[in-house]
């Protein structure tokens, strides 16, 4: 079993500083539910079966594929980065544990059983890129002092279950949305402060090699659903301003940030395709959640979905 631990100042706003030590588990995935090659595509979460229910479809919305099959609810999920499974959130039995299903949709397996009583659920899964282990948030870790904080950024070995999970540390407020940086070394996550600050939800990354969580967007804008291009140049984000969400392009480097939709709609979670040309996200502007797709400036939109019920969570395979 590899681990590697870290040693994490994290400072949010009006929370004080806490330094400690936080330890991301890592174990081989071997025995993982896995279809029998890659799969390209997206997966998404739907309610046009009745309930969140999990799907797959092609880059141009064909071949739309069911691969839960419940009557509770089920989402979240992303891609092994071989493109072979899919991890995700179920309730079927009771919390919501986190699975792991081959892409095709074989063998849901729940790799993290919590006892209903318990109340504990893990949210919004991502795959660490060295298959090892995954990142997600929940509501099991507390923050004693900090009532604004019911969620938290937490870590699990892929096959470490329930006794490996530990979470991101320090004093901070409610966390939510993530996503890795390519290399793996980077956790972008959003985060709003405690303390009655009023400060809005924003953006953190946690950089591993430097040991510290630093704040990276600072603007009176709510903004969540960050996203890496697969060369880490950019992160795409969701921004509330002006009345509505919108997607934002933001260039690593420079600082430079685009509105990529600019449409009185909500837009949201953003998703980029392997070759990084496409963004696909969730927009409202046909009048229910669809999953849309657009080139990385912007242009050329095509609704994926084009259904009456809410289509969204969008992750797109990372196999061409």
């Amino acid at each position: 079993m590899r681990r590697f631990f870290l040693l994490i100042v994290l400072f949010i706003s009006a929370c004080a500083p806490v330094v400690t030590e936080t330890a991301v588990p890592t174990l081989p995935t071997n025995s993982l539910p896995a279809a029998p090659e890659p799969l390209p595509g997206l997966v998404f979460t739907s309610e046009r079966d009745g309930n969140w229910e999990i799907y797959r479809m092609d880059a141009d919305g064909s071949n739309v594929v069911r691969l839960t099959d419940t009557d509770i609810s089920e989402g979240g999920a992303d891609w092994s980065p071989d493109g072979r499974s899919v991890v995700f959130w179920s309730r079927r039995d009771g919390n919501a544990d986190v699975y792991v299903m081959g892409a095709d949709g074989r063998d849901p397996r729940n790799i993290a059983y919590d006892p209903a009583e318990n109340g504990f659920e893990e949210f919004y899964m991502r795959w660490h890129p060295d298959g090892g282990s995954i990142a997600f948030f929940s509501n099991r870790f507390g923050n004693e002092g900090y009532d604004c904080a019911v969620h938290r950024i937490g870590f699990m070995a892929i096959n470490g279950g329930v006794e490996s999970m530990q979470a991101l540390s320090g004093a901070v407020g409610n966390q939510e949305t993530l996503d890795w940086s390519p290399d793996g070394q980077t956790l972008a996550f959003s985060s709003k402060s405690c303390g009655g600050t009023g400060v809005n939800l924003q953006i953190f990354l946690w950089n591993i090699p430097d040991d510290a969580v630093t704040q990276l967007t600072k603007d009176k804008y709510i903004n969540a659903g960050p996203a890496f291009s697969h060369d880490g140049r950019f992160l795409a984000y969701h921004s509330f301003r002006d009345g509505n969400s919108e997607i934002i392009l933001l260039d690593l480097a420079s600082g430079e940030a685009v509105n990529l939709t600019n449409n009185p709609a909500k837009e949201s979670h953003p998703t980029w395709s392997p070759d990084d040309s496409q963004i696909a996200f969730v927009t409202d502007r046909d009048g229910n959640d669809e999953i849309y797709v657009m080139d990385v400036d912007g242009t050329n939109l095509q609704n994926l979905t084009n259904h009456p019920a809410r289509d969204f969570e969008p992750r797109w395979s990372p196999i061409p």
